[in-house]
């Protein structure tokens, strides 16, 4: 009689993109007495179809942890692969904010290689590729080229940031203009490793600058490595 009074650990529910991460909803909080019964439903959301559920979805309330995950993905959406690879643009290349979404920053210069890091295939026969974070491009086989690996034939291979002149500054102040809330990679040279991440917002102390054969500008930040400059604002 007396555990029918005695309240049971909450369950937490989280509904999330199976690939961004995102919560759908605010995640829930069951509560109840130990031995009640508990049953989680596959909510429905807007151009979201359900993948799979990590957890019991049905059971009783007892004194151990528990959480539930209910995976969803778009509609829209098909394969979806985790990958390192470039692609050659061979023509200027519009950035997108999301797979389908709205154009963003500067297009990127025709002749350079870019580093892709997710691919989406979509309903509709289409690939996307994610260069950044929330950064796509569509792909299109006349104006774009895939390699496993950078090439090592000089006559395709950009010629590595760590070759070329970088120009020392003194110290300049700067602050990452990307977008709010989210974060930007960080490399040890001009389309090398990924060494950390900014996020918008964040003060930089610039000390050299590397204007690359492609006609991209790279910051070098004290402590920090190089950074597009495309999300760069030096503070006057």
């Amino acid at each position: 009689m007396a555990d029918s009074f005695k309240t049971g650990n909450p369950i937490w529910v989280y509904y999330t993109d199976i690939d961004t991460g995102a919560n759908l909803r605010v995640p829930q909080l069951l509560r109840g007495f130990v031995g009640t019964p508990f049953n989680i439903v596959e909510l429905k959301f807007p151009n979201y179809r359900f993948i799979k559920a990590d957890g019991q979805l049905n059971g009783s309330f007892d004194m151990q942890p528990h959480s539930v995950h209910l995976y969803y993905r778009r509609n829209s959406w098909g394969e979806v692969q985790n990958l390192a690879m470039y692609l050659k643009l061979s023509t200027p290349t519009q950035l997108f904010d999301d797979v389908d979404g709205m154009p963003v920053d500067t297009p990127l210069p025709g002749g350079i290689f870019v580093k892709t890091f997710q691919r989406i295939a979509t309903q509709k026969g289409e690939f996307w590729y994610e260069v950044n974070a929330d950064r796509w491009l569509k792909y299109d086989s006349n104006t774009m080229k895939d390699f496993k690996e950078l090439p090592s034939d000089d006559s395709l291979a950009p010629k590595p940031g760590t070759q070329l002149a970088i120009l020392p500054l003194n110290h300049l102040k700067a602050v990452v203009d990307y977008v709010q809330g989210k974060k930007l990679d960080v490399y040890d040279q001009p389309y090398g490793q990924s060494v950390g991440k900014v996020i918008d917002g964040e003060r930089l102390d610039i000390i050299g600058k590397l204007n690359d054969n492609n006609g991209v500008v790279w910051y070098q930040a004290k402590d920090l490595g190089f950074i597009n400059g495309s999300y760069v604002n030096l503070i006057q």
